[in-house]
């Protein structure tokens, strides 16, 4: 009896020997994913100044004429124009007994006198040219005049003459320049240089040697013809004001967009800043440079509360687009996938045949775990563990740095050795693959080239430079794919020049 309890007890040992054997599932415990961590975007919303719309709402709104009135100054008057200059030893004319000492020939004669002059003038701008290269802001400014000339003196009256009444009027090209730039109350402002005079067609009022040119630079003159034009300049330049496009695309920067069916793009602005001003000839490019935070969220269109206009600055510390997409698939669809591709297929590994009849998958860590059950060289659940790689331009997941579970190794060292060599890993690094998410590449696809028209004007655009896949990671249930893409984002005024 003890020998027959001995011999049914043998069979049992090792049935449990081999069932101890048997590989272990590792367990469903995937390492959290840690989000990464974006730094601002930029968006940035271009506007084109026409310097021509500039000169035509500066010359609208000079006044005809720019700056009028009366002078008095004592100037010298010619008398006799074809005489003498004045010598050593002359007498001046308005010298009683000059004449008679001349006679005798004592003397030569200064024939000219110090005069009261009442100078009435007119001045009208008669075209106005702008040009911007850099942050260097060139303009001239043509302007004719008139000028009436009244002498008094004790002596006589000598009327009134004349320059640019009844008759061509005299031109004067002045020349401005400086740098272009904003103001502290952010509207575009000129730093100016001293302008310049360059006379086109001067006048003399010849009976009497007058110097018109004189007369009309006088710094008085000049100074009200100047600040006249500043002033326009000015005001034209309010016209603009980036602050109204500001209040314009605000707004809109907050709308969310659907980029797809259910998926939205929330830009939510952070801060604003002006772009500097640069010119290149007859155009001034500038604009507003937001510093946003992107994100793409899918369901229902989101609820957003416009928040109040930020204080406008001179910079932001943000620099092109970036944006984390995210994708995924549920574990069970993953392992149909696979299944689909290994599952009752037998394949070569070297010279030996491998039979998959059922796979499955989840994470481990920071590994993917693959469970093979096995029907051929042997009949068990063997487990891989790899690294899973997220091929954007495929969009497609594969594995990689193939190994087996500890008792996996043990187990096939004493079941089927040959597979603990490369060729059956390799084979399987090939094969286990699958197409991931279709939503990810699509959006990824649409974002290449995103244009939006919003209507009022205004285009959205964005376009990406680069895509950098960030890892998968698994949860219980899903697999998840982190990308981040790389790009620009622009609000376009459609009618801003």
């Amino acid at each position: 009896m003890l020998f027959l309890l001995r011999a049914a007890l043998v069979p049992a040992f090792l049935l449990l020997a081999a069932c101890a054997s048997v590989p272990k599932a590792p367990p469903n415990a995937p390492q959290p994913s840690v989000p990464p961590q974006l730094p601002p975007s930029l968006i940035s919303v271009p506007v084109l100044a026409d310097l021509e719309q500039v000169r035509t709402q500066v010359l609208k709104l000079l006044p005809s004429p720019v700056v009028g009135g009366t002078e008095t100054q004592v100037l010298r008057v010619q008398f006799n124009p074809g005489g003498s200059k004045t010598e050593p030893g002359s007498c001046n004319i308005t010298v009683l007994d000059c004449l008679a000492k001349k006679a005798a020939g004592a003397v030569a004669v200064d024939y000219t006198a110090p005069m009261e002059t009442v100078i009435t003038y007119q001045v009208y701008v008669r075209d106005l040219g702008l040009r911007m290269q850099g942050s260097d802001f060139a303009g001239t400014v043509q302007v004719e005049f008139a000028v009436n000339s009244r002498f008094k003196s004790r002596l006589a009256q000598f009327g009134v003459a004349s320059c640019g009444v009844n008759e061509p009027m005299p031109r004067v090209e002045l020349g401005f320049a400086g740098t272009l730039g904003w103001s502290a109350d952010n509207d575009l402002v000129i730093t100016p240089k001293p302008w310049s005079l360059k006379w086109l067609r001067p006048c003399n009022i010849t009976a009497f040697q007058l110097n018109v040119e004189a007369l009309i630079d006088m710094p008085a003159v000049r100074e009200k013809v100047r600040a006249a034009i500043e002033e326009a300049m000015q005001a034209g330049y309010r016209q603009l004001s980036l602050r109204t496009a500001l209040a314009k695309v605000w707004p809109e920067l907050n709308a969310p967009r659907e980029v797809q069916p259910g998926v939205w793009l929330l830009p939510q602005p952070e801060r604003v800043a002006l772009v500097p001003p640069t010119g290149n000839g007859r155009y001034v490019s500038t604009g507003l440079s937001v510093q946003a935070r992107p994100v793409l969220v899918s369901g229902p269109k989101p609820q957003v509360k416009v928040p109040p206009v930020p204080k406008l600055e001179r910079s932001v510390p943000a620099e092109g687009m970036h944006l984390a997409l995210k994708g995924d698939i549920a574990l069970v669809d993953a392992a149909a996938l696979m299944n689909r591709q290994l599952a009752g297929k037998p394949f070569k590994a070297g010279s030996r045949t491998v039979q998959i009849d059922d796979l499955r998958l989840y994470g481990y860590q920071d590994k993917a775990v693959i469970g093979l059950l096995l029907s051929q060289p042997v009949k068990a659940e063997i487990f891989v563990l790899g690294k899973p790689v997220f091929d954007v331009e495929k969009n497609e997941i594969r594995f990689e740095q193939l190994e087996y579970s500890l008792g996996t190794r043990d187990f096939l060292a004493k079941s089927a050795n040959w597979l603990l060599g490369s060729a059956f890993r390799e084979a399987l690094q090939q094969q286990a693959r699958f197409r991931f998410d279709a939503d990810l590449a699509d959006a990824l696809k649409d974002f290449r080239d995103f244009r939006q028209d919003l209507g009022q004007g205004l285009l959205l655009r964005g376009g990406i430079e680069r895509v950098r896949p960030q890892g998968l990671y698994f949860t219980q249930e899903r697999l998840e794919a982190q990308v981040l893409v790389d790009g620009k984002l622009a609000l376009e005024l459609g009618n801003n020049k």
